[in-house]
């Protein structure tokens, strides 16, 4: 997703949210993680007729697509859904997985277990939190090898189909399947999810 998207997405109102956990509904912006890794990030934006119109959305989104599919033996990024209604963009779009999520945001995205996270060389060397803000350190959230962590530089809502059990101090959770990633501005910090 190009530079320009971010920054529509930056004018997010707040707006209502639901925790489902198992379907996604998004009222706002928002990346949902299945447990099987896909993902599907949802565009939830004022849409003002005056700066472009719809047709000229898809055509630059499908470009985009069609692009990054380029890349591999079968497409990996499909748009799902996008309409306007009263107003507001919705746009969803499917990911295979978090390699063709972060090729299409430009943004780092991991999505795997907590023993291929620190096999890639991922570091949990910091303090989490759960959703009743006890701390627990590097020892703790890492001793389940298979639990699933997300780790990511991209700020907004984040839904997952399980339930979160740890993040790190740059993420809120929200709900049980609910979490906000804060605005990051560190090259080098990220937002760690366990789940």
């Amino acid at each position: 997703m190009k530079k320009w998207i971010y920054a529509i997405c930056a004018m997010v109102m707040a707006l209502s949210m639901t925790a489902c956990g198992s379907s996604f509904e998004p009222s706002v912006t928002s990346m949902y993680i299945q447990k099987s890794g896909k993902i599907t990030y949802a565009v939830v934006e004022s849409f003002e007729k005056e700066y472009y119109s719809l047709e000229e959305f898809q055509s630059m989104i499908d470009r985009e697509v069609e692009a990054c599919n380029s890349r591999y033996s079968e497409p990996a990024i499909s748009v799902e859904s996008l309409e306007v209604k009263d107003g507001t963009l919705y746009l969803l779009m499917n990911f295979a997985d978090a390699g063709a999520y972060a090729a299409y945001s430009e943004e780092y995205c991991f999505v795997g277990t907590i023993s291929q996270a620190l096999d890639e060389g991922r570091s949990f060397d910091m303090v989490f939190r759960d959703v009743d803000y006890e701390e627990y350190e590097t020892a703790d959230v890492t001793s389940k090898k298979d639990d699933h962590v997300l780790v990511t530089q991209t700020e907004g809502v984040v839904e997952l189909e399980k339930e979160v059990k740890y993040v790190s101090n740059n993420v809120e959770i929200l709900s049980d399947h609910m979490v906000q990633v804060m605005p990051i501005e560190a090259e080098d910090e990220y937002a760690y999810i366990i789940y």
